[in-house]
Order: C-alpha cells, then structure tokens, then sequence
C-alpha cells in the first residue's frame, strides 16, 4: 500500500506540469490518507529539486510501474483538476479524481480513489500537501 501511495503523490506531480512552475530548492511533501472512514498512517519526506530538475521535468516523472493515465486535465490559475486510471500489477484497475492548486512555493492536492474490483477498501481519500523549506544544502 505504501509503494502505491508513493506512486499517487508522483502523479500529482505529473499533473501539474503546465501549472505555475515550482521554485527549486528543498521540498516538504506531506501526505495522509482515509479509507473505510479510518485515518491511515500517514508520510512526510524532503526532496531537493535544483533548477536542472525543474528543467528537465524531472519533478513530474512518474514511476515506470506506476501505470498511470491522466484525463480531463483542466488548469485555470494555480488550480487544477483531472481524473486518473492506474493498471495494477495482477489487473486490477484505481480510478479517482484529483483537485488541487499548485503555486511556485506551495501545492495542495486532494485525492479521491476506487480500486476495481474492490478489494474492501472501498473510497481512499487522501491529501498531498508540499511546502517549499529553502534553498538545497
């Protein structure tokens, strides 16, 4: 469950590509998750992204086992909303919808998915919140 939720935050990413553009420098990436109505474990990392990053995309590259689409992306401003399919590994399928806002310090995303076929985890909500800390050291 952790390495699919690690792979839900890259998609986010992934997303926002044509958004306002990060600043580099260090990241604060926090998530939470709800499923059944119970709060899950949450996660809380630092990544530093430098101005190559940036460049090149490398923020919004997904992870290659992710499997991942995205549809219906609208963008006006700093907000954001799309739908996403993930393939999973044995066939089954997560769908969802993400909505959020994205600015060059800050972003904050809210995420609602389904697996088919339900495997009685029924609606996972999360949260994905990330914070520009500083300048990489």
């Amino acid at each position: 469950m952790t390495r699919l939720f690690a792979a839900l935050v890259l998609v986010c990413f992934a997303a926002i590509s044509n958004a306002q553009e990060m600043k580099p420098g260090l990241w604060e990436i926090a998530t939470t998750m709800k499923m059944q109505g119970m709060e899950m474990p949450g996660g809380k990392y630092t990544h530093c992204y430098t101005a190559k990053d940036i460049a090149d995309g490398k923020q919004y590259k997904m992870d290659e086992k992710s499997r991942c689409s995205i549809a219906n992306l609208k963008q006006s401003g700093g907000n954001i909303s799309y739908d996403m399919t993930c393939n999973m590994e044995g066939g089954g399928k997560l769908t969802g919808t993400i909505k959020g806002a994205m600015a060059p310090t800050t972003f904050s995303f809210e995420q609602k998915m389904r697996m088919t076929p339900d495997q009685g985890m029924g609606e996972m909500n999360s949260n994905i919140k990330g914070r520009r800390l500083g300048d990489c050291k």
